[in-house]
């Protein structure tokens, strides 16, 4: 995937069985608020964003989706299901009301737990310049999955 130009960093780009569609900050704005408790992130408390589950009501109509999101820098999340990005928000305000420069995903404790992209630790994603949510048919995950040591294999051998 290609990396997200500046002018994309408060859009998200969502990708489901070759479709694109987007979602503009004021569609995420106008989704019902969620603000992050001290409880919850000391770091992000009181930052304001919307829950995914209703930005992307597909993901509750089919469980069997697997997504990724993606970083404006090209960073790429592991993994993440149906269920539990249903669970994520897209910050968009700081605790003191003013825009984000760029959208931040965010998962409360024990959701979408992976490793961080400094290797340092593990816990729930916090991705901040998410630009593009790719999301795909859990069969089709597993398949990519199963083929994944014979591609590499492929790709070393061969190239």
């Amino acid at each position: 995937l290609a990396r997200c130009s500046p002018a994309d960093w408060l859009t998200m780009e969502l990708h489901l069985s070759g479709e694109r569609k987007y979602l503009s900050l004021a569609s995420i704005r106008a989704a019902p608020p969620r603000v992050i408790s001290g409880d919850e992130s000391a770091k992000l408390a009181g930052c304001a964003g919307a829950e995914l589950g209703p930005l992307l009501p597909q993901l509750a109509e089919d469980e069997t989706l697997i997504g990724v999101l993606v970083a404006s820098d090209g960073l790429v999340s592991a993994p993440i299901t149906a269920g539990e990005l249903c669970r994520g928000v897209l910050l968009h305000t700081d605790a003191a009301g003013t825009l984000l420069s760029s959208l931040r995903a965010w998962f409360p404790p024990g959701v979408a737990v992976q490793p961080s992209p400094c290797g340092t630790h593990v816990g729930p994603l916090s991705l901040k310049g998410a630009c593009c949510c790719v999301l795909l048919p859990k069969p089709v995950t597993d398949a990519l999955a199963m083929s994944e040591a014979r591609v590499v294999g492929h790709m070393n051998g061969d190239h």
